[in-house]
């Protein structure tokens, strides 16, 4: 692993104006893992399947954005079937795609079209082990318990509306929310579920699920975050627990009135 990642410090020694940088998986400066790197080349690709927002990186010089896919381990996995000449993966690069695709699907029962199979086969015949995948998400007991325990107190409101709060001890809130959220949209009459835990300097995530009767993304995308119809998150600075729920329901009724008129 330590010949294919380098922290965001090393990454920002190696980059000069010559650097090609490569955003993916978003198109927002303030959402890329090393904004810093964005200041120190002009020649960038992003490639993402989002929806376009307004502050999209400045001058890219392709892009690549298609929101009918299902993730953009699917779009990289696209690319590199173009190519004229054969591109020989490495297991763990073809794995780690695999993995992209599995993730962003729910293995493979949301947002999954012919084209999400097709670039998995091609990883399948790249080498990609779904073992190694399967490994990568699993989790302890205690993290069951855990999940299982805030799953116990979620409040079900009108409308099919669920609701979880993960406390300040959640050791990786942001992943324990999502996967929260993922487990509330699996319970029975639940349309639309919403997770939200806490970050420093007084700033509330959210990760939001739709069964597809509501569109998640514009809830978001109302409060300055974004993501898919079924799959969103957003984060509300210098607010608090009760505010940001506040603020989503608000959010959602918005919406729902919208696509009702």
């Amino acid at each position: 692993m330590q010949d294919i990642f380098i922290s965001a410090d090393t990454a920002e020694i190696l980059c000069n104006d010559q650097t090609l940088l490569f955003i993916v998986d978003t198109h927002r400066s303030d959402m890329t893992v090393a904004p810093k790197l964005l200041e120190k080349t002009t020649r960038r690709v992003v490639i993402d399947h989002h929806r376009r927002s307004t502050d999209f990186i400045r001058q890219p010089l392709l892009t690549y954005m298609e929101t009918s896919s299902s993730s953009t381990s699917e779009l990289v996995t696209e690319l590199l079937q173009y190519y004229s000449d054969t591109v020989e993966l490495q297991k763990i690069e073809a794995t780690a795609l695999y993995a992209g695709i599995v993730v962003d699907t729910k293995n493979f029962a949301v947002q999954t079209g012919v084209r999400t199979f097709d670039a998995a086969a091609y990883l399948r015949r790249s080498g990609a082990d779904p073992q190694i995948v399967r490994e990568l998400f699993c989790t302890d007991l205690e993290t069951v318990k855990m999940k299982s325990r805030l799953l116990s107190q979620t409040q079900i409101l009108e409308d099919g509306v669920a609701i979880a709060v993960c406390p300040k001890d959640v050791k990786n809130a942001p992943i324990v929310a999502a996967q929260l959220g993922d487990m509330l949209i699996n319970i029975d009459d639940v349309k639309t579920g919403f997770s939200f835990y806490e970050l420093p300097d007084n700033i509330i995530g959210i990760s939001a699920r739709s069964d597809g009767d509501v569109n998640v993304q514009l809830v978001m995308e109302a409060l300055g975050g974004g993501g898919h119809r079924t799959v969103a998150g957003a984060q509300l600075k210098n607010t608090t627990m009760e505010a940001a729920q506040k603020a989503v329901i608000d959010a959602l009724h918005e919406v729902i009135h919208k696509e009702n008129e």
